[in-house]
């Protein structure tokens, strides 16, 4: 496996991200996890698939950093509960509300779930490439499909999040407490305030982006002008 991976949740999203590539193989099959590797314009990438929550992730995440994995781009869907994103739009999340459930167990509550800041800045670039319409997003992840995401966040119901899933901020503390750049696209399939619900090619849109993003990522590294070590004590 390359140490550039794109994670999608669902084991079928995988092929969908591939379907750009060259040379695609499938590398391991098991359970929620399956991954396939192959080449997005002459680089070469894996994708592999994380199932469902932050448990689920926690498992892929630390099985990828034992094989040198160390970028990482989840590609998601998630709901919307502010009117700026409408169906099919890419949100980049810049941080996450922990109540994910996951990270809990690895630090303590008030340590932050951020992205990386290069990943983040290569995913902006992918969906200018692109032409992709995108925003930057804080993101609220809870490990709970129903009722964790039908309650209210604070008084007024929204303390500036954007958007609401389930995988986010877990993979963000534990990839970053085993030493791995992380981001995250998310593509809208609904939108609460604006009752409006679907893909409406925003999937796709996040999976091309993300690869595209990665190629920018390994472009930066080669160039010597990304440090790549997050640790500033060594």
């Amino acid at each position: 496996v390359p140490p550039y991976v794109i994670l999608p949740g669902a084991p079928e999203r995988t092929l969908k991200i591939a379907k750009t590539w060259e040379d695609v193989k499938e590398v391991a099959s098991y359970r929620e996890y399956k991954t396939v590797t192959g080449k997005y314009k002459g680089v070469e990438l894996a994708c592999t698939s994380t199932g469902i929550g932050g448990p689920s992730s926690e498992i892929c995440l630390h099985e990828l950093n034992t094989l040198g994995v160390h970028t990482c781009i989840r590609v998601g869907t998630t709901g919307c509960i502010v009117p700026e994103f409408d169906l099919g739009d890419l949100i980049i999340p810049v941080a996450a509300y922990r109540k994910d459930g996951t990270s809990a167990t690895y630090i303590e509550p008030e340590f932050p779930a951020f992205a990386n800041t290069y990943v983040v800045m290569a995913l902006m670039q992918a969906c200018e490439r692109l032409g992709f319409r995108y925003g930057l997003g804080l993101d609220y992840t809870v490990g709970s499909f129903y009722i964790g995401q039908g309650r209210p966040l604070n008084e007024d119901g929204k303390a500036g999040v954007t958007n609401i899933e389930m995988e986010t901020s877990g993979q963000l503390v534990v990839g970053y407490l085993h030493g791995m750049r992380m981001g995250a696209i998310l593509s809208v399939i609904s939108n609460r305030v604006l009752d409006r619900w679907g893909d409406n090619g925003g999937e796709e849109k996040a999976c091309l982006a993300a690869a595209e993003a990665m190629k920018i990522l390994m472009e930066w590294d080669k160039s010597g002008k990304v440090q790549m070590d997050i640790n500033l004590n060594r």
